[in-house]
C-alpha cells in the first residue's frame, strides 16, 4: 500500500514536528503498518489545498501546543493504491474535507 502525506510548506516547521504530524496524519488514517510505502511532501497552499480536494484525505489539525496555532492544519494523508478501491467503503468514515 502507498500512503501519500503533504504538509504546509508556509508553517516553516521544524523536523521534530515534522516528524510528529506526519505521524499524526498517517496514524489517522487507521490502517497503516510496517510493510506500507509512505511518500511525505511539502506543497504551497494552492497546492496542498488542491491535493486535499481531489483526494480522500485524513487532514490533521494540530493541538496548537508548541510551534503552529491551535487548530491549525498541517498535514493531509491518503491512501494512493488501486488495491485501497476495495476497501473504500470501510474507511470513508475516517477521512476529512
Amino acid at each position: 500500500m502507498i500512503i501519500k502525506v503533504i504538509h504546509r510548506k508556509k508553517l516553516k516547521m521544524s523536523a521534530g514536528k515534522l516528524a510528529a504530524q506526519v505521524c499524526h496524519a498517517v496514524l489517522g488514517l487507521g490502517i497503516t503498518g510496517i510493510s506500507h510505502k509512505i511518500i511525505v511532501l511539502e506543497a504551497r497552499d494552492t497546492q496542498f489545498w488542491k491535493l486535499v480536494k481531489e483526494n480522500q484525505c485524513y487532514v490533521h489539525h494540530d493541538a496548537g501546543f508548541t510551534e503552529v496555532d491551535q487548530d491549525e492544519v498541517t498535514c493531509a494523508a491518503w491512501i494512493d493504491d488501486e488495491r485501497y478501491n476495495i476497501y473504500k467503503d470501510v474507511f470513508d468514515g475516517v477521512f476529512t474535507y
